[in-house]
């Protein structure tokens, strides 16, 4: 069988993933202020306020925590993230979005890549092609692992 073709692309998830990781910590922060506001008795303006002011730090706090954008490689071979060796699995598949994970090669912390088909542009073909043919076997071991079952074929 043929190896798909190298592609690279950058990996940060476009802004709609980098909205939602922004967003669920300030919301739930609110909602938790508004919530503890409430029970407490206090005038519907601090809760109002309370809730705000708690979405804002959530917001600022969650900028710190979002994780740095990647560079996926597939050299034809092998695929890197940031020079990181490993093998990749598709973790979710929603047509113009994927999330990824990349388990190094020689051990280590796990890496998760959020990829939008804006973000790879051109490129989104060649990846999907690659991962897929590349990540077959892989994926089903994300499947195993949440069902508790033997991956198919083994």
């Amino acid at each position: 069988m043929r190896q798909p073709p190298p592609v690279s692309v950058r990996c940060s998830g476009g802004r709609p993933w980098r909205a939602l990781n922004l967003g669920l910590p300030a919301l739930a922060a609110a909602a938790l202020a508004a919530w503890i506001a409430g029970h407490a008795g206090a005038a519907a303006a601090s809760v109002v306020l309370s809730a705000v002011a708690a979405a804002s730090a959530a917001a600022f706090a969650a900028t710190r925590w979002l994780p740095a954008p990647a560079d996926l490689v597939w050299d034809g071979q092998a695929w890197s993230a940031d020079g990181t060796p490993g093998t990749l699995d598709i973790a979710i598949d929603a047509g113009p979005w994927m999330l990824l994970r990349l388990r190094p090669t020689a051990g280590g912390r796990r890496r998760w890549l959020p990829l939008s088909a804006a973000e790879a542009g051109p490129a989104w073909h060649a990846l999907r092609v690659a991962a897929f043919a590349t990540a077959g076997r892989a994926g089903d071991g994300l499947v195993a692992a949440a069902t508790g079952a033997a991956p198919p074929g083994r």
